[in-house]
This record gives structure tokens, C-alpha cells and sequence, in this order.
């Protein structure tokens, strides 16, 4: 199976489209000087520009501008527009400038060396592959070099501030795409099978701590789960089974211990935990999710998924994180605050962007969002397989045909989705959909008007099969209802409730405590749609609740995502 590029699909009108236009216009009006600002004093040269806060003084903001050259080059193959490949360009030209003059002055990388050189590997890889730039592969070699010369894997494991966990990812893609043997020697250097060996084993990953992870407790969320996407790289270079047994493992795991209605993981402060300890930081705390990285974490780790194994399966988890994550931010403020945490708290959430700018989130939040469109749809020899329901159009060109897709859709405040076929001739060819895990009803596809017979494949995917003809319109039945998410089978809490893959947040009017009035779990036969707004959802007989999308809730109104259904059960 292959995923497509980012220049084969096209977002159209909708939620999704809106979030990525706000985030490229946001990164574009940038200024060059202030990214380069810290760079350029270190390198003794004229400094130009204001001073970011956040993470830019602690590493001369390496880090962020290596995930920056990143995303100016995927939204340049995104959106064609010029503007960004012209900016990747500049600031890369001048940070390997300043790289060369601050060399004599002083060190040019710090304590956290791991970090910045995984995001400028990643970076070469980007503008080479979509800023077709040659000098990409001799900065990827000087830096492979300085890292086999200087980063050292001797006590990685007992101290990883240095955020190390996703090297081998980004050494063996330079090595796939610039050749560098060395790169692939040293990706082995960084491999965490110790975490890794848990899940093979499929043994408790709380019954022995693991020396790794932030903190002392438990293990840090984002680092653990992008150890997996280093886990997956190696799959995918190797084809060993022990890290797609590990992987699969591992993702059972997450869907069964840690992942939330929203698809977000890691409450107080960014940690996998017993699912205990998740409940009762849902009481206590307000950092839910860390929500730009650990989207961008899962995202990549789902992609990665689908391609290894065909399964249908792990379009869910993506499908609730672009709703109810990485559509339910708010807009990055000019001094570069941006949503670290989400707030999930079950006594009253806000939407509040971090009181510091320029975190790590404002470099992952471009990565973040390019990758959406990386995950409706991939191909195989068999055809082509549909894993969102969004509105996008796909350029699908093989050596056999060269399709258009069109997929026009208002779901989920619809209960359907439609695709259009633009073909030069007639072609037979699968089409696969995902059966959503929501489903309330049976899945069914027409043919211009006409039912079509289907079959559920072994990955799950409900397929057809048929000669297509130009215009051909195909029409996706995708019935939802309200349901409820919850911790437990018995749904003893705490709660969420969704609209098929929509987490449903709840404003309470004039009760300071509603847990302990409102018996939550009786609340989906009593909820009724609202007349002319879809998804939105008033209960009979109380009329102090009402539901909305999560995604629709605005900066500091107080919502009720999950709810403590154990205080009407007077177990408080």
C-alpha cells in the first residue's frame, strides 16, 4: 500500500481547508529576521528583528526553525505558492551561514544537540524531496558527521531531556533519500528496544518503568509514542517482524489504556498512564493533552499503520484527533501562543492558548496540519482506498490510468458523502471505504443513484468493484447517532458523549457542581437535535444542558467535555 503527496491532494471548502489556510497564512507573515535573530547575534552578525520568547533562547530557536524549513516546504508542495519555497530557501541559506561564523565564536549546538539535529535532518530531507535544493544533501552529511563525532548514546536511556526518541526516523530517511550509509549505522545507536521489548513481549509497560520517559513516574507521551514511529521506520527499512509485532503491540495498547473520546492521551503533564490515574487526572488537572505534538505523533504512527498492515482500523483514531484535536484549537496569537494543552476537566474546560510563545507546539503546528491530507486516501495494486470523509480532491496517476477524485461531502453534519470520478476511459479498478467504528446503522454505496453490491475485505475496508466511467458519482451512506465514550465497559465513567466521530462538549446554565445533580448516563434517549443547526443537541426535561461540537467552542467559554458520573452515584 502507498500514501499519497502532498501535491496529489487538495483540501476543498470545509473545516478542514479553514485550519490549514489559518495556519499557512499565520507562517508565511513571519518574519524572516526575528526567526533568525538569536542565529545571527551567536554568529557575531548584524541581528535585525525582535527577540521570540518561548523556546528561541534556549537553543537559539534551532529546533523550531529546523521544523519550520520543514513545513515551508510541504505547504510550498501543498499550495504551490511560491512564497513558501522562497522563504524555506532564504532561511535555510542564512542559518547555514550563521552556522558557519558562530562556529568560531562558540559551540553551535547545546545541551539539547539531539533535538535540533533530528528536526535539521528532517529539515535537509524536506527541502531537497519539495524545494528540489541540492545543498540539502551536504548540510544532511555535515550533520550526520557532527552527530556520529559528538551526540552520544551512553546514558540516553537514564537521561532524555535531549528528546532523542525519533532519530532513528530521521537518520534513516536521510539515508533512504541521500544515500548516507553512515546515517543508517548510527539510527541503530538510538533504538529503544528496552521500551520496544515490552510490548513485543506483550508485558505490563507499568509493572517495570522503563529508565526513559520525562519525569520520574511514567512515561513522557509524546516522546514513547514517537519511539514508535522511529519502531515503524525500522519496519519499514528492514522488514523485520519484531517492530511490526512491537508496533501492533503497542497500538492496542494506546486504543485500550490511553486514548480519550477526543483521540487525545497523556494528562498531567504529558504522561502515559494506568487508566486510573487518567480518570483522576480528568478531576485534578487541566493539561489534558499536549495537543499539537501528540496529534502530529499519532498521525504519522496511523499512517504508518494503515501502509504496513492495510487495515481499516486505524483511520478511526485519525478521524477523531481531526475533529476533535486538531480542528478544536484556536487561532496562534502574533507573539506565537498556540493550544499546548487541551483541557478535558470534568469540574469546568476553557480554551486557552499557552501564556508562553514559541513553544515546540508552534513548530509541530504547520507539521501537524500539512499532514491532514495525508491521510484520507492511499492505493494499492487493487485500487484505492478511501479513509476520511472529506472534502478534497485527489490527483490518482498510475501507469495505467490517470484519475480524478472528487469527494464532496458536509459530513458529519451530514449522514453521507459523495464521490466523483473524472476518467479519460472506462477503467476497472476496487474502491475500498473505512467502516467507521461509530457506525449506527449499515454502510451502503450507490452508483448513480443505483445500489451497489459490496463486500468487507480483510482489512475491513468495505470495497466495490466496478468499470467506471467518466462522472461516474458514487454516494457513501455513513448513518450516526449520539453515543457515549466512556472509561469503563460498564460505562460507570467518567463520560463523553459524540455524534459519530464528533466529541459533543456541554454548556451547563446556572449549576456551579451539574454532576451532582444530573444523572449523565441517562441523558442519550433524552437528547433532540436542534432545528436547523446540526450536531447541536438540547435534552428534554432540562433545559439548563446543551451540546455543540467541541470543535465549535471558542477561547475561554467554559465547556463540560467529559463528565463525573460517579458524584450522582454519591461515590465522590
Amino acid at each position: 500500500m502507498n500514501s499519497f503527496d502532498f501535491k496529489d491532494v487538495k483540501l476543498n471548502d470545509g473545516l478542514f481547508k479553514t485550519v490549514l489556510d489559518e495556519t499557512m497564512d499565520f507562517y508565511l507573515n513571519i518574519p524572516n529576521d526575528n526567526i533568525l535573530k538569536y542565529m545571527r547575534e551567536s554568529a557575531g552578525r548584524t541581528a535585525p528583528g525582535i527577540h521570540y520568547t518561548g523556546w528561541f533562547p534556549n537553543s537559539r530557536g534551532i529546533a523550531l526553525i529546523g521544523q519550520w524549513l520543514s513545513a515551508f516546504s510541504r505547504m510550498y508542495a501543498i499550495s504551490g505558492n511560491k512564497a513558501f519555497k522562497e522563504k524555506a530557501l532564504y532561511l535555510s541559506a542564512e542559518f547555514w551561514d550563521c552556522y558557519q561564523d558562530a562556529l568560531e565564536r562558540e559551540p553551535f549546538f547545546t545541551a539539547h544537540s539531539h533535538y535540533d539535529i533530528e528536526k535539521l535532518l528532517k529539515a535537509q530531507c524536506d527541502l531537497y524531496v519539495y524545494c528540489n535544493l541540492p545543498s540539502a544533501k551536504q548540510h544532511a552529511s555535515l550533520l550526520v558527521d557532527f552527530a556520529d563525532k559528538n551526540l552520544t548514546s551512553d546514558n540516553i536511556f537514564g537521561n532524555n531531556f535531549t528528546e532523542w526518541y525519533t532519530l532513528p526516523e530521521s537518520f534513516l530517511d536521510v539515508w533512504k533519500i541521500f544515500g548516507i550509509d553512515k546515517a543508517k549505522e548510527i539510527a541503530r545507536r538510538y533504538e529503544y528496544r528496552e521500551f520496544w521489548d515490552v510490548f513485543y513481549q506483550d508485558a505490563d509497560p507499568f509493572s517495570k518503568r522503563p529508565k526513559a520517559g520525562f519525569y520520574s513516574e511514567y512515561c513522557h507521551a509524546y516522546s514513547h509514542v514517537n519511539s514508535f514511529n522511529s519502531c515503524a521506520k525500522c519496519y519499514e527499512t528492514t522488514r523485520d517482524p519484531y517492530y511490526l509485532k512491537a508496533l501492533r503491540s503497542f497500538y492496542q495498547f494506546m486504543q485500550r489504556e490511553e486514548v480519550m473520546a477526543t483521540g487525545g492521551y497523556g494528562p498531567n503533564f504529558e504522561h502515559l498512564m494506568p487508566k486510573y490515574r487518567i480518570i483522576d487526572a480528568l478531576r485534578t488537572g487541566h493539561d489534558s493533552f499536549e495537543t499539537q505534538c501528540d496529534s502530529y505523533a499519532a498521525y504519522r504512527l496511523i499512517k504508518y499503520m494503515t501502509l504496513f498492515t492495510k487495515e481499516a482500523q486505524y483511520g478511526n483514531w485519525a478521524e477523531s484527533l481531526l475533529y476533535n484535536a486538531t480542528a478544536s484549537t484556536i487561532p496562534m496569537t502574533e507573539d506565537g501562543k498556540v493550544i499546548y494543552y487541551s483541557d478535558y476537566n470534568m469540574y469546568g474546560a476553557q480554551k486557552i492558548n499557552r501564556a508562553d510563545g514559541w513553544t515546540c507546539c508552534t513548530g509541530t503546528r504547520p507539521l501537524l496540519v500539512a499532514e491532514m491530507q495525508r491521510l484520507i486516501y492511499f492505493e494499492d495494486q487493487s485500487g484505492l482506498y478511501v479513509s476520511q470523509f472529506i472534502p478534497s480532491t485527489l490527483h490518482w496517476k498510475t501507469a495505467d490510468y490517470d484519475v480524478t477524485i472528487t469527494q464532496i461531502t458536509d459530513f458529519p453534519r451530514e449522514n453521507s458523502s459523495q464521490i466523483i470520478l473524472s476518467l479519460d476511459s472506462p477503467r476497472t479498478f476496487d474502491i475500498h471505504f473505512r467502516m467507521p467504528s461509530w457506525l449506527a446503522g449499515s454502510m451502503t454505496v450507490s452508483l448513480n443513484g443505483r445500489p451497489l453490491e459490496t463486500s468487507v475485505n480483510s482489512g475491513g475496508w468495505l470495497s466495490v468493484r466496478a468499470m467506471w466511467h467518466d462522472k461516474d458519482t458514487l454516494t457513501i451512506a455513513l448513518p450516526q447517532n449520539v453515543w457515549m465514550h466512556s472509561f469503563d465497559p460498564e460505562k460507570k465513567g467518567p463520560n463523553a458523549f459524540l455524534h459519530g466521530p464528533v466529541v459533543l462538549a456541554a454548556e451547563y446554565s446556572g449549576l456551579q457542581t451539574p454532576n451532582d445533580h444530573i444523572d449523565i448516563r441517562s441523558l442519550v434517549p433524552k437528547m433532540r437535535p436542534v432545528n436547523g443547526t446540526p450536531l447541536h443537541y438540547s435534552v428534554d426535561g432540562i433545559d439548563t444542558i446543551s451540546f455543540r461540537p467541541f470543535y465549535e467552542w471558542k477561547e475561554n467559554e467554559m465547556y463540560f467535555l467529559y463528565h463525573d458520573t460517579t458524584a450522582h452515584a454519591g461515590k465522590r
